[in-house]
């Protein structure tokens, strides 16, 4: 979550790094590392990533692709594009929390039913005005486990289940308040260090699970891996908006605790003030907003943050649930958790594209697609202020001051999502299209993205973004290069056109992908009305 001052943290399972941000994710967590040995698989690459200034410094390093498209193209027809399987009949995808796998940590999974521990943290000094113990449990089931009738808006299992299309279940328990015997200001006192207490919050975690029974504990292992699936400690204390300390403001990070299936462990853990219920205007605890919860528990399913820590530009455009906490997620977030699958064009079609907030539908763009979430392409949506959208999007002031976009429109995204294996204190990267079996988080090497919309957090070049808005209007520059939010004209609209040979006027000056192959489709946008829009995409 947003912070006025950004100061980083990250961790790994063995040894820590000591760097702090408000929302930190297993993206960010290996960046200052000490793993040291090198490996070699049969599906890496060798070209290594340089620190050259060239703009596309990946040109043909990408992993061996052995994906096929199931179609060839006709050019005598507009139907060359296919729906792509499912994660149980498609065993190309690959699961929302592989990834962080590789490092020993443990997101929770993103697909069937799921649960979540959610932990009241008490201190002497808790505010008295948030009344009793049954009155506190109260406003925090309402806001993770209440029907959306219950909230201002969602709740956390709500809004998951709408955003899933009906894929992720969310069920939990708010667990009795836990007195931690002192106050916060003894909490801030408390020292960290390279080893047991690596945040402040660890020493939370560590009273908790020395108190809590293993029975219960293994309530919340469903996959019965030694870490307990996911918790989240709502600390019962304000929140602090001005302190350099982040330790009262809200992420989601990681306990330095080896796996024990006797007993399992807290891993991924969420981390935000009972105050975020009501920290917006035309919100009570009777009637809460779970805005924060259900960004932070975002991160607990593995996705990044689409904003700028660094807090230069704004290559999202700011409307998101995992840039401003507001509205919907987008499909390239829905697409890495499996929630919906593409429609990827071989050749001329012409795709209609239903409202992505109910039906999932999404197009992505590129020929040499490996055929999974991580790789580089262009993904066209369909946005309308309806559904998940609709609250942030149409009310006065939106979600604090932070508005979704009121009208229908195509959002286009440029995703660069591909995976580098790092090792040698990760200054050795191989780009692979898949995830070798033996990196399981023992050993010295491990996956991460090789681009983010943090500039100083890429590990290819600075001038690359994981998740890149392109602007209706044709400009390039606008949020991409500048800390500017986007508005309504960011949405293409009907009779706009992409030619083949004019992508540089939305991708940042470029004309290829990132990795110097040429786009090769031009795309229009056809008839728009409140059922959907067709999208006409023609092969150059």
């Amino acid at each position: 979550m947003r912070k006025s001052t950004f100061i980083r943290r990250a961790l790994i399972l063995v040894v820590p790094a000591l760097l702090l941000t408000s929302c930190v994710t297993f993206g960010d967590i290996l960046k200052s590392s000490e793993f040291g040995a090198t490996s070699s698989s049969a599906n890496e690459v060798t070209s290594e990533v340089t620190g050259s200034e060239n703009p596309y410094p990946l040109n043909g390093t990408y992993g061996v692709n052995d994906y096929e498209h199931p179609i060839t193209a006709n050019p005598d027809t507009l139907d060359n594009y296919y729906k792509v399987e499912p994660l149980n009949n498609n065993s190309r995808l690959i699961n929302n929390y592989a990834i962080s796998n590789t490092m020993g940590l443990a997101h929770l999974d993103s697909v069937s039913n799921q649960k979540m521990m959610v932990v009241p943290v008490k201190f002497t000094d808790t505010p008295a005005s948030y009344g009793g113990e049954a009155t506190i449990q109260g406003a925090i089931n309402r806001a993770f486990f209440g029907e959306s009738s219950d909230t201002g808006w969602e709740s956390v299992a709500s809004y998951y289940y709408k955003s899933s299309y009906g894929r992720l279940s969310l069920t939990g328990e708010v667990m009795p308040l836990f007195d931690m015997g002192y106050s916060t200001t003894e909490l801030l006192a408390k020292t960290v260090d390279d080893y047991q207490y690596w945040d402040k919050s660890h020493y939370v975690l560590e009273q908790v699970y020395n108190t809590y029974l293993s029975s219960t504990l293994k309530e919340y292992d469903q996959n019965n891996d030694g870490f307990v699936d996911s918790v989240f400690f709502v600390y019962l204390a304000p929140v602090d908006y001005e302190s350099d300390d982040t330790l009262f403001w809200a992420f989601q990070y990681f306990w330095n605790r080896f796996a024990d299936k006797n007993k399992p462990v807290f891993n991924a853990y969420g981390w935000a003030s009972y105050e975020f219920m009501v920290e917006a205007p035309g919100y009570t605890y009777l009637k809460p907003a779970a805005h924060t919860y259900i960004h932070e528990s975002g991160h607990i399913l593995s996705f990044d943050d689409y904003y700028d820590y660094d807090g230069t530009i704004a290559p999202a455009g700011a409307i998101d649930m995992m840039d401003h906490n507001i509205i919907d997620h987008n499909m390239f977030s829905k697409f890495s958790a499996n929630w919906s699958t593409p429609y990827v064009p071989v050749g001329n079609s012409d795709i209609r594209l239903r409202p992505a907030e109910s039906s999932g539908d999404f197009i992505i763009i590129n020929d040499a697609w490996n055929g999974h979430a991580y790789d580089e392409y262009i993904l066209i949506e369909y946005y309308t202020p309806t559904g998940l959208n609709a609250r942030d999007s149409l009310s006065v002031s939106g979600y604090n001051g932070v508005k979704g976009y009121t009208i229908p429109g195509v959002r286009i995204w440029h995703v660069d999502a591909r995976l580098v294996i790092l090792s040698n204190n990760g200054n050795t990267k191989k780009w692979s299209d898949t995830i070798p079996p033996h990196l399981d988080g023992s050993g010295g090497s491990w996956m991460d993205f090789a681009t983010s919309n943090t500039p100083s957090y890429n590990y290819a070049h600075n001038s690359l973004h994981k998740l890149h808005l392109l602007d209706g209007r044709g400009r390039a520059q606008t949020w991409a290069n500048n800390l500017v939010k986007a508005d309504d004209s960011a949405l293409f609209q009907t009779g706009t056109v992409i030619a083949s040979n004019n992508w540089q006027k939305y991708l940042l000056k470029r004309a290829t992908f990132n990795d110097g192959s040429v786009i090769g489709y031009s795309i229009e946008i056809g008839e728009m009305n409140s059922e959907g829009v067709t999208i006409k995409i023609r092969k150059a």
